[in-house]
């Protein structure tokens, strides 16, 4: 058990101590007070004056899959040979010695949500990591935590380029309905013998079942609400990634309960469907009450600047506390635990990180220490 103390501690849900401490048990946070009492036998760290906030969660990214700096055998984010692919893990793909994992937790980034690309109609599934640990199992928290589909372009040039299915937005809604529809009638089964064994129905019935949800890269407005009808059908959880032009369709989504993870926004408009792109889209939808993240979509814009995204929403009229919530509490809420990653209180684990300035304000902001699971790994 050990203390910090002499820290001022704020995160995305308005928290705000401006001397507080937070007592630390076997990687947990068990108190946070402004007037912490520290045990007699517990070990003080002085936070000299620091301003402590969460680890900042990054909710869609590539990172470990792509490893940075080298070439295309070391690009494992898609498995572009068929159009559905359900049963691949990019949990088997993740390098934990990719550079790009310690400069994102230098800057605070210490969990990611690691899926996989958007080439296929229904690519696979995506793990929970932390951003630190020697081998892929020091670093996961949940290794099935989202199953990555795909809506307009991408699906649509990678396999419409090879000449089969699809090929068009009508081809991606079917293929999308018909393995949801496999899926389902799959999971009725209460025995499933070898000779019926499925290992792409085995994954996807994991989505039917509601244990996870459906993340759906869709940036267009009409690939949104074509992803909303399908889940609406199928009675899925979802999850839109990207959605670029979500704000044209706020009511929709709202009325829908689906959550949002927003980015890159800070990237090039390098084709149609990224026209509308801007950080005017998350801090609407945020202004609007529906859950929503900032992420990187590493590595097309680093990871490591996750930071500074979330703070340039605060140029399109987010408070402090709005724009940290994009990197904290909402992805926490987004991956399903909410109840122990995102925020400063007890029972949460012990992921923090202390800053010299403020990170989302100030662009020369310094992190001084990183911790995770109450651990000091930078």
């Amino acid at each position: 058990m050990w203390a910090l103390t002499h820290v001022r501690i704020m995160d995305g849900t308005g928290l705000d101590i401006e001397d507080g401490g937070m007592l630390i048990d076997n990687g947990r946070i068990v108190d946070v007070s402004a007037h912490l009492q520290v045990p007699l036998h517990a070990e003080e760290v002085s936070g000299q004056g620091r301003l402590c906030l969460p680890g900042f969660i990054d909710a869609h990214s590539h990172i470990g899959l792509s490893t940075s700096g080298e070439t295309l055998g070391n690009q494992d984010v898609n498995e572009a040979t068929e159009a559905i692919t359900a049963d691949v893990r990019a949990l088997d793909g993740i390098n934990p010695q990719d550079p790009a994992i310690k400069e994102a937790l230098a800057q605070g980034v210490t969990t990611a949500f690691v899926t996989m690309g958007s080439a296929n109609v229904i690519s696979g599934m995506g793990s929970v990591v932390h951003l630190w640990g020697e081998i892929v199992e020091d670093m996961v928290i949940a290794p099935a935590a989202g199953m990555k589909a795909a809506m307009g372009e991408n699906p649509i040039r990678v396999h419409g380029n090879l000449k089969h299915r699809p090929s068009s937005r009508p081809g991606v809604a079917a293929i999308l309905r018909e393995w949801l529809e496999r899926a389902r009638l799959y999971a009725q089964q209460s025995h499933i013998g070898y000779k019926d064994y499925d290992p792409r129905l085995e994954a996807l019935a994991a989505v039917v079942r509601r244990d996870i949800p459906l993340r759906v890269h869709a940036h267009r407005a009409d690939d949104i609400l074509t992803a909303i009808r399908i889940a609406r059908e199928f009675r899925i959880n979802l999850v839109i990634d990207h959605g670029t032009e979500a704000d044209l369709v706020i009511d929709q989504i709202k009325a829908a309960g689906v959550f949002v993870v927003t980015g890159p926004s800070f990237s090039a408009r390098t084709k149609q469907e990224l026209r509308h792109k801007g950080f005017h889209t998350p801090a609407a939808l945020v202004k609007a009450k529906i859950v929503t993240a900032v992420a990187s979509d590493h590595p097309v814009v680093p990871a490591e600047y996750l930071r500074l995204y979330a703070g340039l929403t605060m140029r399109q009229g987010l408070s402090f506390t709005e724009a940290l919530s994009t990197i904290t509490t909402a992805p926490a809420k987004i991956l399903g635990m909410d109840d122990q990653l995102g925020q400063l209180k007890a029972g949460y684990r012990a992921d923090f990180v202390l800053w010299k300035g403020n990170p989302l304000t100030d662009i020369q902001a310094e992190a001084t220490a990183v911790y995770i699971a109450g651990q000091h790994v930078l």
